[in-house]
């Protein structure tokens, strides 16, 4: 039986290797995803720890999956998985992250009551939806690190659910509803990494990895996208693009990467300010 738990290692970690550089001490797919997408932002964010308003989507996910963790708990250990107790783990855990993690950047006391409103309603169209695990989970909200061929630090991430067959199961809050190859594509290195981690862990592959949407449309919509387990060839793939964030972090190599996404980042004042070199 794989373990549950419900914090994950965090990837920013560093400790000094034989050649100098500062190595992290293990790699996550979600860490590896911020410093290819920009190392300067991943420096601000996760190496200063520069502290910025939490993004109200951001918080309203997390909040969401809160309120998933519990029920898929209690499904494991035979709780209380009712409707009216998975929304009041929801509701304290708005509450809890807002005050243990705030500054939200809600614009005004309307859009919090809205945003409070928007997660009790995807959480029951969850429980109304055929994607709740009928048969006992392996396991909820899986934190592993494992050594994996061809990285130089472990491996660590923290997988929503585990399925009785060892399928993985990560949850998703969206906007609009999700085109399925582009999800797919999108969360490919994430969804690889836990397959490989899964593989490390049991020594057996996982049947298949599986996106659950949660769509924020006025009628919400719970969206599954399948995605099969993963050849050699996509593994390889995701080892080198782990390898890439893991070298580029142990090297010091924290440049921008100027985009769309500029145009909501959190850190265009300190990233205007970097005049090259180190941060």
């Amino acid at each position: 039986m794989i373990a549950p738990a419900i914090t994950a290692p965090t990837a920013a970690k560093a400790v000094t290797g034989d050649n100098g550089h500062a190595m992290p001490a293990h790699i996550s797919a979600t860490a590896a995803r911020a410093y290819l997408a920009c190392g300067l932002r991943f420096w601000f964010e996760r190496v200063a720890c520069i502290v910025k308003p939490v993004a109200a989507a951001l918080h309203l996910g997390k909040s969401v999956h809160a309120g998933l963790r519990y029920l898929h708990v209690a499904l494991w250990r035979g709780g209380d998985a009712s409707p009216a107790a998975v929304a009041n783990a929801y509701i304290e855990a708005f509450d809890a992250l807002e005050r243990d993690e705030g500054p939200v950047a809600f614009d005004g006391q309307e859009e919090r009551d809205r945003a409070k409103g928007d997660g009790l309603r995807l959480l029951a169209a969850y429980l109304d939806s055929g994607e709740v695990p009928r048969e006992r989970p392996r396991g909820v909200e899986v934190s592993l690190e494992e050594r994996v061929p061809g990285l130089d630090v472990p491996l660590c991430g923290t997988i929503d659910l585990v399925g009785h067959d060892l399928r993985v199961v990560d949850f998703k809050t969206a906007a609009s509803r999700p085109d399925p190859d582009a999800a797919a594509f999108d969360a490919e290195l994430q969804l690889v990494a836990y397959a490989m981690l899964v593989e490390a862990a049991t020594g057996e592959a996982p049947p298949r990895m599986e996106l659950v949407h949660l769509v924020k449309t006025k009628v919400p919509q719970v969206v599954r996208v399948s995605v099969p387990s993963p050849n050699d060839a996509r593994k390889d793939r995701a080892v080198a693009m782990l390898d890439a964030a893991v070298t580029g972090i142990a090297e010091g190599r924290f440049n921008p990467a100027p985009g769309m996404q500029c145009g909501w980042c959190g850190y265009r004042d300190e990233c205007m300010r970097w005049e090259g070199g180190d941060p």
